[in-house]
């Protein structure tokens, strides 16, 4: 049996942010701290939560800012240091889990844009966490982000931080479905299962609209994120595990190794990367996930010596 269960804990600001816990009827061996992606929810999760929680692990999540089936202000992280309260967020769910789950261990993981959520955590407070899964992530450029950044800051001083940009959108997502043409939808990208991309399709809460000021906020996360001196901060013996699908356009095998690369350049000892021939970008939700499923939960399970 497994029961599901929500907290509300307040930022600093008096943001409101609802957890989400799956939990085993048996207390649990360990903890997973999920951070969604762009564009969609934590109940996504859903599905790979009821298998580590058959497991016997217990997993943690939450909405991030701008997003979600409850949110008012869809797309929109804050009018002023949006990365930095979304990372603060995620602390406060990883302060609110370390109290709830005293002394278990808590493996933080982070899908797309929350892959580089929690880097931002793991470079301030790595040492909460056992071990780190980055899903479909990648090694940023920086020479790509700086005229990125500027064009995100004209935009939003253009539209007002809560329109909508075209252009932006156009940057950030225009290229991906081009390998998969003759595409049947805009987010063929995400999985090669119709049913997985439709439900992503028909879901009110996924896939935008995003404000100006969240692609300034997100592109600024990119940044810090994208350097040595950035991985340095992180603890160099976390276990970190990247993996995703080789065909997934934001970093796809070229991305993922470049990651794997700089992690190994800044003397971090424990990180391996798996993936997947021929997967797009949501591994928990293409064609082989049962396959996905086993392999991260298995090395959740290792990670954490349970």
């Amino acid at each position: 049996m497994i029961n599901h269960g929500d907290a509300t804990i307040s930022a600093a600001d008096g943001h409101k942010i609802r957890v989400r816990t799956w939990l085993p009827d048996d207390p649990p061996s360990g903890v997973i701290q999920v951070l969604h992606g762009l564009g969609e929810h934590i109940e996504r999760y859903g599905r790979f939560a009821e298998a580590a929680v058959n497991r016997g692990l217990a997993v943690v999540g939450h909405n991030h800012r701008g997003h979600g089936p409850e949110c008012d202000d869809r797309g929109y992280f804050s009018g002023q240091d949006g990365w930095a309260k979304v990372v603060a967020d995620v602390h406060g769910v990883n302060e609110w889990s370390r109290e709830r789950f005293a002394d278990l261990p808590i493996v933080m993981l982070g899908h797309s844009m929350g892959s580089f959520m929690a880097e931002s955590f793991a470079m301030h407070h790595g040492a909460y966490l056992k071990g780190m899964l980055l899903s479909a992530s990648t090694w940023p450029s920086r020479v790509q982000l700086l005229p990125a950044r500027l064009v995100a800051r004209i935009e939003s001083w253009r539209l007002g931080m809560q329109a909508e940009s075209p252009l932006l959108m156009k940057i950030g997502f225009g290229a991906f479905n081009k390998r998969f043409r003759p595409a049947r939808t805009e987010f063929d990208w995400l999985s090669r299962d119709e049913a997985e991309v439709d439900r992503y399709v028909a879901d009110p809460a996924c896939g935008g609209p995003f404000s100006s000021r969240l692609w300034v906020d997100f592109l600024g996360g990119l940044w810090e994120v994208a350097s040595d001196h950035a991985l340095n901060r992180i603890p160099a013996d976390l276990p970190v595990l990247i993996t995703g699908g080789a065909a997934d356009p934001v970093g796809g095998d070229k991305g993922m190794s470049s990651l794997m690369m700089h992690y190994a350049q800044t003397g971090h000892g424990r990180v391996k990367i798996k993936i997947y021939s021929e997967g797009r970008h949501e591994m928990l939700n293409e064609t082989n996930r049962d396959e996905v499923t086993r392999d991260w939960l298995d090395w959740i399970s290792a990670t954490i010596g349970v």
